[in-house]
């Protein structure tokens, strides 16, 4: 089931600058949300409102909400879990170029000041002014193109690794 996080924007960013870099980051997420199975990607673009205006939760300090699919591999990424199986080009690459762009889009890593929201109807409690859905049923949404270059380069850069080996 997709859970929706809230997020706060870089403050050298306006709401519509921060709209694009959010809109140019989902490029880099896309070809790692793919391998990790993410079934679900959306990406809520502020003024954000409450899809049950009756909820109790303040939504005022948050710039967009991200509505996806966690999965196991997912999460291990995020929480740098070592335990579960995956391969070191692959956490390179969460660690060298999506955290590094989360740094500059968000007020921080999103995990530092991520606010997780129950699920809501259709598994959002939060809507917004644009709403962009980057992955459907597990593929790349029609009209979106996914930055995959720079992913290439390291799943080639990783190919013959053996798992754990050249982690760090």
């Amino acid at each position: 089931m997709p859970a929706q996080a809230l997020l706060k924007r870089n403050p050298k960013f306006t709401a519509e600058q921060f709209s694009d870099a959010w809109l140019e980051h989902a490029r880099l997420v896309v070809p790692l949300f793919l391998w990790c199975g993410v079934e679900v990607y959306v990406q809520t673009h502020a003024p954000l409102t409450l899809a049950n205006p009756a909820q109790d939760l303040n939504i005022s300090d948050y710039d967009g909400a991200a509505t996806t699919h966690l999965t196991p591999s997912l999460l291990a990424l995020v929480t740098k879990n070592e335990q579960v199986g995956i391969p070191g080009w692959v956490r390179r690459y969460y660690e060298e170029v999506v955290l590094v762009d989360e740094r500059r889009v968000l007020v921080g890593e999103a995990m530092g000041h991520v606010r997780m929201v129950d699920e809501g109807e259709g598994g959002e409690v939060v809507k917004g002014g644009k709403r962009i859905v980057v992955i459907e049923k597990g593929e790349l949404a029609e009209g979106f193109e996914g930055g995959g270059d720079v992913w290439k380069r390291y799943e080639r850069e990783g190919k013959g690794e053996v798992e754990g080996e050249k982690e760090g």
